[in-house]
C-alpha cells in the first residue's frame, strides 16, 4: 500500500507540475501573443499607409494622364481631320478652296488643344471655405468696432480701383480718396470714419473687363447687362441673373437664382460685390449696395445713388407747359368775344322783329 501510494503522489505531483507548466506556458504564450500583435499591428499599418499614400499617387498622375490624354486624342483628330481637307483638296479641285480653308482651321485648332495647357480648376467648396475665412474676419472687424451694417463702393479713379467703406455713423459722409486708402479710416471728421477693404468683386471685375468686347458702359441698363451675362455665363457664380433698373431714381437690382459661391449673409458676398464694382467703376459714383436673401440660395443685390440735380430741366419743361397754356388762353379768349358780340346782335334783331 505505501508503493501504491507513493507511485500515486509521485503521479499527482506530475500532474500537478505538468498542469502548472502549461498554466505557465499559457500565460507566456498569451502575454507573447499581446505583445507581437502590438508590434505586427503598427508594421501593419504603416504598410498599409504607404499603401494607401502609393496608391493615392498612382490615380493622381492616372487622372492626370487622363485628363491630358483627352486633349491629345482631340488633338489628333483635329489633326486628321485638317490633313483629311488637305488631301481632299489636292483630290477635288472642284471644292479645292473650301477643303484647303477646313484643312488649315483643322490644323490649327490641333495645335492650339495640343499646346496649349489645359487649365486647371479648384473645386467650389475649396474656394469657399478660403474665401469664407476672410469674409468672417472681416465681418468681426466691423463687429467689433461697432461700424454700421452699411456696404459703400467707392471708385478711385487714380488707381482704377473701387474701395468698400464700411462707415461708423449712421448719417456719414463719404472721406476723401486718400483717406479711403488705408484700412482703419480715422479723419478729424467724425462723420467720415470707418474701415475701407478692397471688396471681392475688384478681381472679378478686372477678369471681366479684359473678357469685354467693347468699352464698359455708362448707363444703368447697360451696365445691368453686361453684369448679368458675366455673372451667368463668364464666372458662373449663379444659374440665372435678371436686373431691372431705375435710372430717375438711382437704383439697380439684379436678383440671382441658385448662387454658386457664398450667401446672402456672407459680408462683401462676391456676386453682390462683382454687381457694385461693375456700377461704380461705369457710373464713376459711390454706390450704397443692400442684399436682400430670398429662399435657399436665391437673393437680390440692390444698388443706389446719387442721381444728379435735374430741377433745371424740370422747370424749364415746365415752363414751357405753362407758357403753351397761356397761348391758348389768349387764343381762346378772342373767341369767345366774338361769339357774345354775335349773341347781342341776334337779340337786339330778335327785339326789333317784336316791335314792328
Amino acid at each position: 500500500m505505501s508503493a501504491d501510494d507513493a507511485r500515486d503522489r509521485d503521479r499527482e505531483s506530475a500532474l500537478t507540475n505538468g498542469d502548472a507548466r502549461a498554466v505557465v506556458s499559457a500565460a507566456t504564450g498569451d502575454g507573447g501573443g499581446d505583445r507581437r500583435p502590438s508590434t505586427d499591428e503598427a508594421d501593419d499599418a504603416r504598410g498599409e499607409l504607404a499603401t494607401l499614400r502609393r496608391e493615392n499617387a498612382r490615380l493622381r498622375q492616372r487622372y492626370e494622364a487622363l485628363r491630358t490624354g483627352r486633349y491629345r486624342q482631340t488633338a489628333v483628330a483635329l489633326a486628321g481631320l485638317g490633313v483629311a481637307g488637305l488631301i481632299g483638296g489636292a483630290l477635288f479641285p472642284p471644292v479645292r478652296e473650301t477643303l484647303v480653308v477646313l484643312g488649315a482651321i483643322g490644323l490649327f485648332a490641333a495645335a492650339v488643344t495640343r499646346y496649349l495647357t489645359p487649365e486647371r480648376f479648384i473645386p467650389v467648396s475649396v474656394g469657399s471655405s478660403v474665401f469664407g475665412a476672410h469674409a468672417r474676419n472681416h465681418a468681426a472687424v466691423v463687429d467689433e468696432l461697432g461700424l454700421q451694417d452699411a456696404a459703400v463702393y467707392v471708385p478711385d479713379e487714380a488707381r482704377d480701383s473701387v474701395r468698400l467703406f464700411v462707415p461708423e455713423h449712421r448719417d456719414y459722409a463719404l472721406p476723401d480718396a486718400e483717406s479711403l486708402r488705408d484700412t482703419f479710416v480715422v479723419t478729424d471728421d467724425e462723420l467720415t470714419r470707418g474701415v475701407a477693404f478692397d471688396p471681392s468683386g475688384g478681381g472679378l471685375f478686372d477678369e471681366f473687363a479684359r473678357s469685354l468686347d467693347g468699352p464698359l458702359g455708362d448707363d444703368p441698363e447697360t451696365l445691368a447687362r453686361q453684369a448679368t451675362d458675366a455673372l451667368v455665363e463668364l464666372f458662373e457664380l449663379a444659374e440665372t441673373a435678371t436686373a431691372e433698373t431705375d435710372a430717375a431714381d438711382g437704383r439697380l437690382t439684379v436678383r440671382v437664382e441658385n448662387c454658386r459661391f457664398a450667401s446672402a449673409e456672407t459680408f462683401d458676398t462676391p456676386v453682390a460685390s462683382f454687381v457694385a464694382v461693375v456700377a461704380a467703376r461705369g457710373l464713376d459714383a459711390p454706390v450704397v449696395t443692400e442684399v436682400t436673401a430670398g429662399e435657399e440660395t436665391d437673393f437680390a443685390v440692390t444698388c443706389r445713388w446719387e442721381v444728379e440735380d435735374g430741377d433745371g430741366d424740370a422747370d424749364g419743361n415746365e415752363s414751357s407747359v405753362d407758357s403753351g397754356s397761356e397761348t391758348a388762353r389768349e387764343v381762346e379768349i378772342p373767341v369767345t368775344g366774338e361769339t357774345e358780340a354775335e349773341a347781342e346782335a341776334e337779340a337786339e334783331a330778335e327785339a326789333e322783329t317784336d316791335e314792328r
